[in-house]
């Protein structure tokens, strides 16, 4: 059965099929600007991404990070991941400083803000400690260490929700929350160490 799922995120456009037994690399086409690519999806990523909560964040956060020969495995993607999620809170913590300093918030929302800041600055700091577990093996820290960047992204969310205030940085806490989340079902379902 075949089904097509369009998405966009980092003006990346994917259109791609994914079927029950996938042995054949997925074409996919990617829009960069004006430009339009062809993209091959390595079948290893696409099984090793449809095991994820949320597959195509897993596809479009991963493929811009692939070397053309690069291996491909639970490891190797978990890796990945986290560089993505690195560079992808990096963009959050700067949206949200911006948004913090750019606008006369009242208090409520000036700690809505500072609450994200810190989980984001959290997140960030946790990266060293989640690729030293990788490289050790422990994958007891590597679930301890992304569970709790989990909870940071959605308390980030909470912390709006609470104030009674729509969160004007919904949509990164979303793509964060899911990239997290796949990272740790890669590590719990996929990695062995």
């Amino acid at each position: 059965m075949k089904h097509l799922i369009p998405i966009q995120v980092f003006f990346l456009f994917f259109m791609f099929t994914t079927s029950s037994i996938a042995l054949a690399p997925s074409s996919y086409d990617v829009r960069q600007g004006d430009q339009t690519l062809p993209v091959v999806i390595n079948p290893k990523l696409q099984r090793i991404c449809d095991q994820t909560d949320n597959p195509v964040e897993c596809l479009i956060t991963t493929v811009p990070f692939l070397r053309e020969k690069a291996t491909i495995n639970p490891v190797s993607i978990l890796e990945i991941e986290v560089e993505a999620i690195d560079i992808k809170t990096k963009e959050a913590l700067d949206k949200a400083s911006k948004l913090l300093l750019s606008s006369s918030n009242s208090k409520p929302i000036t700690n809505c803000f500072n609450i994200c800041i810190n989980n984001y600055k959290s997140i960030l700091e946790s990266k060293h400690r989640i690729l030293d577990a990788i490289s050790l093996g422990d994958d007891k820290q590597l679930r301890v260490e992304l569970s709790s960047n989990v909870d940071k992204i959605y308390h980030c969310e909470d912390a709006f929700e609470e104030a009674n205030v729509k969160s004007p940085i919904t949509e990164v806490n979303s793509l964060l929350g899911k990239m997290i989340t796949n990272s740790l079902t890669i590590t719990i379902d996929m990695v062995h160490f």
